[in-house]
């Protein structure tokens, strides 16, 4: 009758393939725990996660098995040694377990495997395992052996005739000059799995590593550079402008001289991010690495853009978009951050035409009131909408009011109509909703309904343009919110304020107000590919694990946009990874 620590060990090709999963799920707990003890620290010593000996794994489990052949006396049964080929992560307390089972002499036994004499012979002194040394060493001993190339164990041929195909998987590309984080962590965890697996079963594996240029990331970065000197990035024309002045000329940086600053620090850090992925054990083709601006991944996504161009699936048009004034670019949606903060709801008088006065109002100061959480943006006004249900109002729909503070020459003011949409909530503010179609993308969307005038209010550096009168052209968009609201109260045009929570969009990456306004772009059309992406859940192509998250899905890809052409580029850097690896091998 067996025992009961032969039944313990007796399925221990199922129990390895256990112990693997369990190291997995033990890599990643020791990754958590060592960013709650200092990321940094741990991250830049190479031994976020520690390793254990592979010669030291492998004798363990012949010397159990050996013990189990005893035990049972089943001398017929040949158990070979099988070396695990993946990296053994810290093992988990079932791993622990299992070695504390081995007796002294076959602990002694593992110091002195076949194994051990290999590694001796390949150059690796020290069989001890001392995370410091081991890991850098072994990694070492891997990537210069070539055990990470495709053809490191046989040719395409060969692999073609054993019915072996290719398997070929990109590294989603870390910023060049970012630092390792957990979700790098993961997303290395889970392909160096993938690689490692298929590679045990005889695949030729490619897995070809990366890094991204992170352009607004790393622009941010030297901006803050030029900041700490008392310098900044300046247009041609602050620079022709400063010419007179050599003082102000040399805080002005041009934008050859900023690119070259950029290409600097790209320099100075760049590379720490790939040194911290060979510390995780990240069996990748180094010899592949790629830089999404290589010369001729910039040729290849050149020429993908021009081909979607002549397919009609990228155009270039007038559309609202994210401004940072900051980083002066647009800024994709998920890019863009929501807080809620304490801010004013303003009340002001929009007064009514005088239709036998065009400009002026009626002498019996009718007049409709309007709520606004940016009174900065009143110059850029196009109509008034009022829902047509709203029994309020149903008098004025059709009639003309008066941009408050916007009299010309002659004291005549500028007048917008008053429309009708059950857009309108009855219920907020005052009912009557002034629509600023240049500057906001909900009335954006009013303003293509009715056919508004789109007026740009705003510099691309968020100060006030000549559309604004004299009176506030140049101002900071927060400080002509300010003096517009007090030169509204000294006409009488104010009716109240109060305190009203808002949501805030600020910019991912700097930190400043968004401020959405009409620019013309680069957009890609969403729509055939939104589509064909839910029908293939729909229909079960694809299926997402766990299912609850199929309602994600649906609402990323259920009425969305057109892109921002920047994920058009990033994509298409992605894409190219996988290409030109897969061609080359």
């Amino acid at each position: 009758m067996p025992s009961s620590n032969s039944k313990s060990i007796s399925n221990y090709r199922g129990r390895y393939t256990i112990i693997n999963l369990l190291t997995i799920s033990s890599m990643m707990l020791s990754t958590a725990t060592a960013f709650r003890q200092g990321a940094t620290s741990v991250i830049n010593s190479g031994s976020i996660i520690s390793r254990r000996s592979a010669a030291a794994s492998s004798a363990a489990f012949v010397s159990l098995q050996n013990r189990h052949q005893q035990q049972q006396g089943a001398s017929k049964h040949k158990y070979t040694s099988f070396a695990p080929r993946s990296i053994s992560f810290r093992h988990s307390q079932t791993t622990s377990k299992l070695f504390s089972t081995l007796t002294k002499e076959e602990t002694t036994t593992i110091k002195d495997t076949q194994y051990d004499q290999t590694n001796i012979s390949k150059g690796l002194a020290n069989t001890s395992y001392e995370p410091s040394t081991f890991e850098n060493e072994i990694y070492q001993w891997w990537e210069t052996s070539g055990c990470f190339l495709p053809d490191s164990k046989q040719s395409p041929s060969i692999s073609k005739g054993n019915n072996k195909q290719p398997y070929v998987l990109p590294m989603p590309p870390p910023n060049v000059t970012g630092r390792l984080h957990m979700g790098h962590a993961i997303f290395v965890a889970l392909q160096d799995v993938l690689a490692r697996f298929h590679r045990m079963r005889g695949r030729p594996v490619l897995w070809t590593p990366g890094t991204d240029h992170a352009g607004i990331a790393t622009q941010l970065q030297v901006e803050k550079q030029l900041m700490a000197e008392g310098k900044k990035r300046a247009t041609p024309e602050e620079i022709e402008a400063a010419a007179g002045n050599s003082e102000q000329l040399s805080k002005l940086v041009s934008r050859e001289d900023f690119l070259k600053r950029t290409w600097e620090y790209k320099e100075e850090q760049g590379g720490a991010i790939t040194f911290q992925l060979r510390s995780l054990g990240a069996s990748a083709d180094w010899t592949r690495e790629r830089f999404t601006m290589d010369a001729d991944l910039s040729v290849g996504v050149s020429e993908a853009f021009c081909r979607l161009h002549d397919k009609g699936l990228v155009y270039r048009g007038t559309y609202m978009v994210n401004w940072s004034p900051g980083l002066m670019t647009a800024v994709s949606d998920l890019e863009v951050e929501y807080t809620n903060e304490d801010g004013t709801l303003y009340y002001f008088k929009y007064m009514v035409e005088d239709e036998d006065n065009v400009g002026k109002a009626k002498e019996d100061g009718e007049h409709l009131a309007v709520a606004t959480t940016r009174p900065e943006t009143i110059f850029g006004d196009t109509a008034v909408c009022v829902n047509p249900n709203d029994e309020r109002y149903t008098h004025l729909i059709g009639k003309r009011v008066l941009v408050p503070m916007s009299e010309v020459d002659g004291g005549k003011a500028r007048s917008i109509p008053i429309i009708s949409d059950e857009y309108v909530d009855m219920e907020f503010g005052t009912g009557a909703l002034k629509i600023t179609p240049g500057h906001d993308p909900n009335d954006y969307d009013i303003g293509k309904k009715h056919s508004l005038d789109i007026i740009n209010i705003m510099n691309k550096d968020a100060t006030m343009n000549d559309k604004c009168g004299k009176n506030y052209v140049g101002l900071d968009r927060f400080d002509a919110r300010s003096k517009l609201w007090s030169d509204m109260k000294d006409v009488g045009l104010v009716i109240k304020e109060e305190d009203h929570v808002q949501r805030v969009p600020r910019s991912q990456r700097g930190g400043e107000i968004i401020e959405p306004l009409v620019s013309k772009q680069w957009f890609v059309k969403t729509e055939g590919m939104g589509a064909k992406a839910l029908e293939a859940v729909k229909g079960g192509d694809i299926t997402i694990v766990p299912s609850r998250f199929e309602k994600v899905w649906y609402s990323w890809l259920t009425d969305i946009r057109d892109w921002y052409v920047l994920f058009v580029v990033g994509l298409s850097c992605l894409l190219l990874f996988f290409i030109l690896s897969y061609q080359q091998h």
